[in-house]
């Protein structure tokens, strides 16, 4: 009905209402029409889902959601490891690496290293070196081995050499892809010559079998694992998607570090 819909012009609705006022027939008519009309509203409306529905249409968001995730991790890793890991590099440089002279104040010390680090964080530094050929490399350049994972989906990405070293100390970066449960994740190892094993004692000495390691704290909160074997090269493992739990048990897997 047109009145109903409010279709009418106001002098015709004007006209029908002051009709409707005298006729009672009509009025029953209008009433009726209502009640059709509401009914016909309601019909329309979806009955509500089920508690089974919700779960299975939350479960299927969550998988593509995870799906999504893990392409935008992969169009991550393919475009910005090199850089993500030198910055990742530098920012652990600036907290643990440094040989201090005797009487050297600390504060200058970190200062020097914090500069040096922000030097090298800037700069554009793409690996020098991918996959398969990043062995013998590091063999050559550094004079180590890479650290090896008994994780089976560990994966060498690359490395490349930090062109100044740290604090006079030759040094390098070695960049990782590890797959855990199908949630791969960057693993960054800074390798530095020649260290002063007392400089690398800094956070919380967690024992690894009879090896011992150090969880440090990073400036952004996030954490990191350093090591100094026996031929005096310091290590330093850094993984920012991990816990601290997850990247000890981690390192406590490799040939360098694992418990025996």
């Amino acid at each position: 009905m047109a009145y109903l819909d409010d279709e009418l012009a106001d002098e015709e609705r004007h006209e029908l209402e002051a009709h409707l006022t005298e006729c009672a027939a009509c009025r029953a008519h209008l009433d009726q029409e209502r009640a059709d009309v509401s009914l016909v509203r309601r019909s329309l409306v979806a009955p509500p889902a089920s508690d089974m529905f919700r779960a299975r249409l939350a479960r299927a968001l969550d998988g593509e959601e995870r799906i999504e995730q893990a392409a935008q991790r992969r169009r991550w890793y393919q475009y910005l490891l090199p850089g993500s890991a030198m910055v990742a590099a530098a920012a652990a440089i600036a907290l643990f690496v440094g040989v201090q002279a005797p009487g050297q104040n600390n504060a200058t010390r970190t200062a020097t290293v914090v500069h040096q680090a922000a030097r090298e964080g800037v700069r554009p530094l793409p690996l020098e070196v991918r996959g398969s050929e990043t062995d013998p490399w590091v063999r050559t350049r550094l004079a180590v081995s890479p650290p090896r994972f008994q994780e089976p989906n560990a994966k060498v990405l690359g490395a490349r050499e930090l062109p100044a070293g740290i604090e006079g100390h030759q040094a390098g970066l070695i960049s990782y892809e590890i797959n855990l449960t199908g949630n791969p994740f960057l693993l960054s190892v800074l390798v530095v010559r020649d260290v002063n094993a007392d400089d690398w004692r800094e956070g919380q000495a967690v024992r690894l079998g009879d090896r011992t390691v150090h969880v440090v704290s990073m400036e952004d909160g996030t954490r990191a694992v350093s090591y100094v074997d026996g031929a005096g090269r310091g290590y330093l493992f850094m993984a920012p998607q991990l816990t601290v739990n997850e990247l000890v048990w981690l390192v406590g897997r490799t040939d360098l570090v694992g418990t025996r």
